[in-house]
């Protein structure tokens, strides 16, 4: 990836020991659930891998997504951030086996604690400093319209569907009111009129 003059510069100005701290690229990740690549240009890809069951989400993907969202706020190297789906779907929402089956027998606490694992990504989404693209294929339901609603720019094929329940609707809609200040810009499908508010354009410190 080629570095600015003015990035050489600094990074030859800074204290090692911050630096350590501050900036963690993350070109060289590897991700465990979900595929994961950085382009020269700073354009980081997430593609959620499970086209065989129309990429849901799992207990341990959706941890992994709310770390690496949080880790991309001290990644100097991502410059935009795009989420796809893989074998033509976005997202089908949460894994009927290994979210929604064990969800109905969970008690109190560990449903609060999947509720804020959630909402946790979501939130890591919103403070990102990357803009966020989703690319949206198929299907794109349920937890997958949240990512999708979550992200800075949703841009939709013509094969593109998106569905969500209405308890999920109520529920993840209160989880984002804390963004309704935040302006962002829709495109549903290209060659379509884009409904958008203006938006101040994220920078990189």
């Amino acid at each position: 990836m080629t570095t600015s003059s003015s990035e050489t510069a600094s990074s030859t100005r800074l204290d090692p020991a911050l630096a350590a701290g501050n900036r963690r690229p993350l070109a060289g990740y590897a991700a465990r659930h979900f595929a994961w690549s950085v382009s020269e240009e700073g354009i980081a890809r997430i593609t959620l891998s499970r086209p065989e069951r129309k990429n849901p989400l799992t207990f341990d993907s959706y941890a992994e997504l709310r770390e690496l969202f949080e880790r991309l706020r001290h990644a100097p190297d991502v410059h935009a951030v795009v989420l796809a789906g893989s074998g033509g779907n976005f997202c089908s929402g949460g894994d009927v086996h290994e979210i929604i089956g064990p969800l109905v027998k969970l008690k109190a606490p560990e449903l609060l604690m999947f509720t804020r694992m959630t909402g946790d990504v979501v939130k890591a989404m919103r403070v990102c400093p990357q803009p966020i693209i989703a690319a949206i294929d198929g299907v794109c339901a349920g937890a997958g319209a949240i990512l999708a609603m979550a992200s800075d720019l949703r841009l939709g094929t013509a094969r593109s569907k998106k569905g969500q329940s209405r308890w999920g609707v109520s529920f993840m809609g209160e989880i984002l009111r804390f963004a309704q200040d935040d302006r962002r810009r829709f495109v549903s499908r290209p060659g379509t009129p884009a409904s958008a508010s203006p938006r101040t354009p994220r920078r990189r410190g």
